[in-house]
Formats: C-alpha cells, sequence, structure tokens
C-alpha cells in the first residue's frame, strides 16, 4: 500500500464519547500548541498482537504526528487498514490519560472513577502487593498480560522478582500457545512454517487466510503460485487461500487428525513416503502407521467430509514435494482435540522428510537466546529458568488441572481463574490489557473479579466489561509513544523513536519496572527505565547496543547469529546439547510423543468427535473468523475508520442453510447454542462455508458477544482451550 494518510483525516471518533463514563477530568486533548520543529520517527504496529510487528514511519511536529507511512526499511513494511488507522487511536478524544481509583464499592453501576497522581496509584497498589504476599503468599497475586502482548517481558520480570509463579497471558487463555504445544511436541521447538522459496514445488496451506496473515504473504503465495508450485489448502472454509489452491480439501470442524491420517495411509500403502529419513530422523512411526490403518480412504470421508478421491490425490500431490507449510496461528487448536489436530497436520512434512531442507520446512535460527517479545524477549530478561524450576513448577495452580501444559510452559493456564479466586488462592490481580471477554462465558470472570481483594489494569481505554470493578486503571502508552520492545526479525532489530505519551500515560514496561523498583530492588528493573532494559538485551550480544541502533535509524541493525545451513539437525544445531536430532523427549521428530504419553494422554495425535450436534442446534460454529484485515474488539470502536469496513457481527451462512430458515443477505438473526444466547448478528449469505457450520467474528459485545455461546466445561485437556472452533448452535431470522 502506497496511501497515506493524515491525522486530519482520520480523527472522526467524537460519537464515541457517549460510550465512556462521563469525567472529563479523566481524558485529555492533544496540546494544541506543540512546537512546529518537524521530525521523523519510527515505530512498530501492535494491532496484530505485536506480530508481525510491521514497521510505520511517521512525520511529527513537536510532539504531534501528522503523518504515517510505511517504514520501507523494515523487513515487514506493508501496512494494513489496522495498521493506517492507528494514528486515529492514538488521538482518540476518549483516550485514558490518566490513572484513575474507584470511590463506590464494587458491583456499583458507576464506580465513581476519580483521577489521582501516579505516586498514590503506585502507593496503593505496591502496599496491597506486599501486604497480600506478606499474608497469603506471592503465588497469591496473579500477574497477567493481555493485549497487546508487548507488556510481557517487562511483567515475566515483575512476577519473578515478586516471586510469583501465579502469571498468565493472553495466550495461555487461548491463542497461539495451543498450536505451539503441538510444534513443540513433534520439532522440539515451535515452527508454523513459512512462506514457499524458489525451490518449493507444493505448499501446504493449514487452516489459515490472506485476511490473518501479513500483507506480504499473500503476495509470496501468488508468486510462488506463477512459478508453478502446487498449493493444497486444508481448511473447512472456502476463503481465498483456498480458492488459490490446486486441491482443497475441506474437512469438517475438528476432524484434521482424521484427514492427516488418512492422507499418510495413502503415502504408506503407495510407498511414497520417506522411509530413509523415517527410520532415521523419527520416533514412533510404527505406532502411528499401525492407527492410520483403519483410515481408508472412504472412512476418511466418512469421517471428514472430504472426497476419498480428493484424500488419495492430495497425499499424491504433497509427494511431488519438496514442500513447506503455514500453519494457522491458533484456529487448528481452538476445539477439544485441538493440540492433536495440530499435530497430525505437523506430521505431512515430517513423512516426506521435507525437513530443514531447500524448499522445505525451514528452522531459521537468529540470534541465540532471542524469542518473540510476546514471550520473554530474552531469558537474561524473564529467567525462565526461574519459572521452570523444579521448586517453581511445584506451586504452580494448574498443575493437576492441565499437567501436559503445566510441563511444557512457564506460564501458568488461567482458565480456571473463578475456581482460584473463589477456593483463596488468588487475592489480587495485576494485569496489563486486560480483556475479560477473550473467556467464554465472561460474566463469570467479571463476577470473580470483582470478588478479588485488589485489581489493577493498565490499558489504552476504559473498557467497562473488564474494568467496572478493577480498584486502579492505569494510562498506558501506545505504540507511537514507546520506546520497549524492540521488533526483531530472526537476527534483524527494529528500535524505535517515538514521540512522548500524551497526558501522564506511560508505557507498559516503565509501569512494571517502577512498580518492581518499590517492591523489589531497582537495580534488578533497570531503575525503571525501558530503555536500559532494551540496552541490556541488545548488549547480550558482542558489539551490540541501544544507542549504536538508534542512530543507524532508519536502518535496520543486524544482531551476531549462525549462519543458515540446511539439515541442522545432522550437525547439532537443533539441539541446546548439541547433538545431532532435535529437541524432543526422543531426540527425534515423533509421530508419538513419549512426553504426552507420560501425561495419560495419547502418545500419536489420535481423531477425536467433536460436541454432536443436535436437532435443535444443528449447525456447527466457528468462533474467530476475520474480515480482511480486522481482528479483535480493539481494532473496532478504539479506531472508528474500520467501523467502516464492518460497523456490526456478521455470520456467513451457506445458501441452502439460509434458504432452509427464510434467511437473505442482511437480515438480523439471532444464534444460540445449549450454553447462551441469543447472540444477535448480521447474515452474509455466501459459499465461504459450507453447509452445516457458520462462522463468526470474535470481539462484538453487548448483544453481540459470541463468547456468551461457548462453554468452560468442555475443553482440550491437553491445553486447557475453550472450543471456541466447536460449538453447536441454532440460528433463525430475527423476528
Amino acid at each position: 500500500m502506497t496511501a497515506k494518510f493524515s491525522r486530519r483525516s482520520l480523527l472522526r471518533a467524537g460519537a464515541l464519547a457517549a460510550a465512556l463514563p462521563a469525567a472529563p477530568s479523566i481524558f485529555a486533548k492533544t496540546d494544541g500548541a506543540a512546537a512546529e520543529e518537524s521530525w521523523t520517527g519510527f515505530t512498530i504496529c501492535d494491532s496484530c498482537n505485536h506480530v508481525p510487528s510491521c514497521g510505520i514511519r511517521f512525520e511529527a511536529k513537536g510532539n504531534v504526528i501528522h503523518r504515517i507511512d510505511n517504514w520501507k526499511e523494515n523487513p515487514n513494511h506493508w501496512l494494513c487498514s489496522k495498521g493506517w488507522s492507528t494514528l486515529q487511536r492514538l488521538y482518540n478524544p476518549n483516550r485514558l490519560l490518566y490513572p484513575m481509583k474507584r470511590t463506590n464499592p464494587k458491583g456499583s453501576a458507576d464506580p465513581g472513577w476519580v483521577r489521582i497522581t501516579w505516586d498514590e496509584a503506585y502507593k496503593e497498589i505496591t502496599s496491597h502487593m506486599l501486604a497480600t504476599r506478606e499474608k497469603y503468599g506471592a503465588d497469591s497475586v496473579m500477574f497477567y498480560a493481555g493485549d497487546p502482548k508487548e507488556p510481557r517481558p517487562a511483567i515475566y520480570r515483575l512476577a519473578r522478582y515478586f516471586g510469583s509463579v501465579t502469571w498468565g497471558t493472553e495466550s495461555s487463555v487461548g491463542c497461539r500457545s495451543g498450536c505451539m504445544m503441538a510444534e513443540e511436541l513433534n520439532f522440539g521447538m515451535p515452527n508454523n512454517g513459512g512462506s514457499p522459496t524458489p525451490d518449493t514445488k507444493v505448499y501446504l496451506i493449514l487452516a489459515t487466510n490472506v485476511w490473518a496473515q501479513p500483507m506480504g504473504w499473500w503476495q509470496a503465495i501468488q508468486a510462488a503460485k506463477k512459478r508453478g508450485c502446487k498449493i493444497i489448502t486444508i481448511d473447512s472454509r472456502r476463503t481465498k487461500a483456498a480458492e488459490i489452491a490446486d486441491i482443497h480439501l475441506q474437512p469438517r470442524i475438528g476432524t484434521d487428525a482424521a484427514l492427516v491420517a488418512g492422507m499418510i495411509r495413502v503415502l504408506i500403502k503407495e510407498n511414497l513416503y520417506n522411509k530413509e529419513f523415517v527410520e532415521k530422523w523419527t520416533h514412533g512411526f510404527e505406532e502411528y502407521a499401525a492407527y492410520c490403518e483403519s483410515f481408508t480412504p472412504e472412512k476418511t470421508e466418512e469421517l471428514t467430509g472430504v472426497p476419498a478421491k480428493l484424500v488419495v490425490e492430495g497425499a499424491r500431490l504433497w509427494a511431488q514435494g519438496p514442500g513447506t507449510f503455514t500453519l494457522t496461528t491458533q484456529s487448528l487448536s481452538h476445539n477439544s482435540n485441538g493440540v492433536n489436530n495440530a499435530r497430525a497436520v505437523l506430521l505431512l512434512p515430517i513423512v516426506m522428510g521435507y525437513i530443514d531442507i531447500p524448499g522445505g520446512v525451514q528452522f531459521p535460527q537468529g540470534a541465540k537466546g532471542l524469542t518473540m517479545a510476546a514471550y520473554g524477549l530474552h531469558p537474561a530478561l524473564a529467567d525462565h529458568p526461574w519459572f521452570n524450576a523444579p521448586e517453581q513448577k511445584a506451586r504452580r495452580l494448574d498443575k493437576n488441572e492441565v499437567p501436559l501444559w503445566h510441563d511444557m510452559k512457564d506460564q501458568a493456564s488461567p482458565n480456571n481463574l473463578p475456581e482460584w479466586i473463589e477456593a483463596g488462592k488468588v487475592r489480587m490481580f495485576c494485569a496489563w490489557g486486560f480483556n475479560v471477554n477473550i473467556w467464554p462465558q465472561p460474566a463469570v470472570y467479571a463476577k470473580a473479579i470483582a470478588k478479588l481483594d485488589f485489581a489493577f489494569s493498565a490499558d489504552y481505554f476504559y473498557r467497562p466489561d473488564s474494568h467496572r470493578d478493577l480498584d486502579i486503571i492505569l494510562p498506558a502508552a501506545m505504540n507511537y509513544e514507546r520506546y520497549a520492545p524492540f521488533g526483531f526479525y530472526g537476527p534483524r532489530v527494529a528500535v524505535r523513536r517515538p514521540v512522548k505519551p500524551l497526558g501522564e500515560a506511560k508505557e507498559d514496561w516503565r509501569i512494571a519496572f517502577e512498580i518492581g523498583c518499590i517492591v523489589d530492588k531497582p537495580e534488578h528493573f533497570f531503575e525503571g527505565d525501558p530503555v536500559k532494559a532494551c540496552d541490556f538485551v541488545l548488549r547480550q550480544y558482542e558489539g551490540c547496543n541501544w544507542n549504536d541502533f538508534a542512530a543507524a535509524l532508519p536502518k535496520i541493525s543486524v544482531l551476531p547469529a549462525p549462519k543458515p545451513a540446511s539439515k541442522k539437525y545432522e550437525i547439532g544445531r537443533l539441539r541446546p546439547d548439541g547433538k545431532p536430532g532435535f529437541n524432543t523427549q526422543s531426540g527425534k521428530l515423533d509421530f508419538a510423543s513419549e512426553r504426552a504419553r507420560k501425561f495419560g494422554y495419547p502418545a500419536i495425535p489420535e481423531f477425536r468427535p467433536m460436541l454432536p450436534i443436535t436437532k435443535e442446534f444443528d449447525l456447527r460454529l466457528l468462533n474467530g473468523s476475520r474480515k480482511p484485515y480486522i481482528t479483535h474488539s480493539k481494532t473496532r470502536t478504539d479506531q472508528p475508520y474500520l467501523m467502516e469496513i464492518e460497523d456490526a457481527l456478521t455470520i456467513n451462512i451457506n445458501p441452502k442453510e439460509a434458504q432452509k430458515r427464510g434467511i437473505r443477505e442482511g437480515d438480523w438473526v439471532e444464534i444460540r447454542s445449549p450454553y447462551g444466547g441469543p447472540v444477535e448478528a448480521r447474515a452474509c449469505v455466501s459459499i465461504i462455508v459450507p453447509e452445516g457450520m457458520i462462522d463468526a467474528q470474535y470481539g462484538w459485545l453487548g448483544k453481540q458477544n459470541t463468547q456468551t455461546l461457548m462453554t468452560r466445561e468442555h475443553r482440550d485437556p491437553m491445553s486447557g482451550y475453550c472450543c471456541y472452533f466447536e460449538v453447536p448452535v441454532s440460528v433463525k431470522k430475527k423476528a
């Protein structure tokens, strides 16, 4: 995209004021008297939860940004509608700019918010933290990072030095970590694939589409198609990514494990798989092959709905590789067999040996120790070894609820938070970007939060559903006003040159560090300075520091990293001990995971049926689909420009299903499930969904909140994730 948007053309948010509390002293306007000196700044977009950190170049006069553009030197330099509208969010007149404290009792319709100073806020927060730790222990204080993911490294550190293992995130509630579990069980490390290269002959698109990916991804797919690369898409919906495919395998929701078992049976029976690679570098193949024996093409069609002929043709085409894949970051793991469904599709490149070879699944290596900022940024900052130590693991509240998750992850699974609060195990809640509507049955969580002794959150806006019963709300600086964290892309690093925060907003890292300076030693928290923390991370690499990287802008700096190589597993570069193989418990790629078996789960990725469809609830709901470049509730009322693209909850419903119900394009409908409803939505009659299912977007509130249709009780036992892509529903035209 090359268009430029000005602040003037974007500021159309006045109508939102009525939706927020009538407290003029809480909010502030932009300083109109800013100096006119022009300068150029650089930041990264956080609209996709800090991923993929798309670069933004902006022009400012004084402290006022008046134009944004693509940061062309940044590896991810294409902005979509979410990125373009972030300037509108920055100057939204309803933005939270000062600390607020409640004055009325919890449960009151009006919390009675009043403006307080940062000193007052910190004094009250830290006194409650220390008193709660003294009386109930550090683990009774829960730390939580929601959306965006940028604050996580700082909150990791705060929880660690405060001494609490009760640390959860948006991802431990229900996001990408379910798929990551599958990747780690199969590969020994996270790997959700990548774009096709010139050597790629066949490309698998697994339950994802152009609307949920960075803009450069779709361009890479189209270029590969022109080169002659064959494309196989496995997706329950007929998206653009399905329409570009040579073969579209369209399984019913939650039947991916059965589809893969059928495809691998074909590869085995026709001797198309890489027998030499499988024998040398994989574990449990015989066990899985025996399981696949019953998945004939006809049986696979019966279970999945994919025609037997396509099961065979898809397997044969995949065998014409080398091939690689792209795996959805989350949706495949959002059903009651989610981790196993994701594990199954990841066996397709393994059985063919398309691993770390030209055109195959790459295992790139960036700067040693550096991880996505969302997951701690660097071990020296987040101190993962402390969280993973046996004495800390033994204290985790989720150890009996989700034992495999507990073993694999250093973030607690907080989906039983209401029960923890009711039992007195959690007494205080310290949150950043907290959104109660990430959970199914959000009212259950809101009522639980109201029972806490004390709770606070930092955020961009006051959000009544989530904040009404908190004690304090803190104003968070936005992406244009943050130094931390820096963006990184393999070994390349993009530091920021921000504007000053408006009002009294502070960046999340600073808030966490300044709290840490009070409850612990200031030297553990870089005297509260986020730039010093970023510099600390960069100095883990010889010859690197923040000042040099900042002086080089707009150039993207580079950290020392291993040279690219193929088949790194042969020379010990994929294991921390330097031995050949992979970082799984078997040391090989796992068809059968002994780690899963140890905790009583199926060692192989077995197929399990979903919740049954009934006469009353006769459609399957895929809850969390996206319209082009729209994601989550934060990109709606906060950024009204996006409301012009999508102004209400819509569902896609197949024409035949719509006809049965007398539903036409644009009609308002009511959706019910065995667990809640009605939810109101506008119908879009479309072949994007097959018969038997509908899809809807997550994140609309009030009468359009699809989370009220979800169940807390039915979950994936491996990840603890609730079943957002499974629940049976009914749809009827609204009277």
